[in-house]
């Protein structure tokens, strides 16, 4: 029976919350999967796992604990470890599954972008003179080995103790959400001439891009992984609540 099952949403975009609501609203009974503590959102409002799976069999074992019927894959884009991972258990063990990924980012004629599939890519094509600003994480840094620029400001939105590995590093800390406002006072008191910046898409992460485009700097662009074609997707929210509720 539908109401014996339990619906597995996997966090760590903002999407997720909107989605656990949704589906609690419902009365369906649910659990969450979360890499790492958030810090700008309240709690999820379901018994949440944190943490990262160490391989399938240990995610299928706890999907199985849980009796996890139904899987809604709101990781982060850039998780795409964490979303191979759950839809490829799923299709073996014939669980429903679901990626929630919202719309890319597109340029405008205002903007100064360059794609690049990854940081690795990105990192030598930097000019010798460069600031670049990035928010591509502490868990990236190791892909900027070949950083071909003078300085790098990598923001951090978490406490870190470690040094950072690299000399021409510079960690920045800050609290999400930014302004563009904000993003523009950074950019200049920094003097950053250049943006590296993963296509996560939606509007609140979209200040440092629009900061950029008043203030002319090239974006080095890291494109999201491409979801695989065998895989269910939708972008929005209300499309991931309507595909749970035509499971039933």
């Amino acid at each position: 029976m539908r109401h014996e099952s339990t619906t597995l949403v996997m966090a760590g975009a903002r999407e997720a919350h909107a989605v656990v609501n949704g589906l609690l609203a419902r009365g369906r009974r649910v659990v969450a999967s979360l890499p790492e503590e958030e810090r700008i959102f309240d709690a999820l409002r379901v018994p949440t796992r944190l943490g990262r799976f160490q391989s399938a069999d240990a995610l299928w074992g706890w999907m199985q604990d849980q009796r996890v019927g139904t899987v809604i894959d709101a990781s982060h884009a850039f998780d795409d470890d964490i979303s191979s991972m759950a839809s490829e258990v799923c299709v073996t063990e014939g669980v429903r599954y679901l990626r929630l990924l919202r719309p890319p980012w597109q340029a405008t004629l205002r903007d100064r972008w360059i794609s690049f599939p990854s940081v690795e890519a990105a990192a030598p094509s930097v000019p010798p003179t460069a600031r670049v600003f990035s928010n591509t994480g502490w868990l990236s840094l190791p892909a900027y080995e070949t950083f071909s620029g003078h300085r790098l400001y990598m923001r951090q939105t978490h406490s870190v103790s470690a040094p950072p590995p690299f000399a021409f590093v510079t960690f920045v800390p800050g609290t999400p959400p930014f302004s563009q406002f904000q993003e523009e006072n950074q950019f200049a008191e920094l003097r950053i001439t250049h943006l590296i910046c993963r296509n996560v898409g939606g509007a609140a992460s979209m200040s440092k891009l629009l900061a950029a485009r008043a203030r002319s700097l090239p974006v080095l662009m890291i494109e999201r992984p491409a979801c695989p074609a065998h895989v269910a997707q939708v972008e929005t929210v209300v499309e991931a609540l309507a595909w749970e509720a035509d499971q039933g």
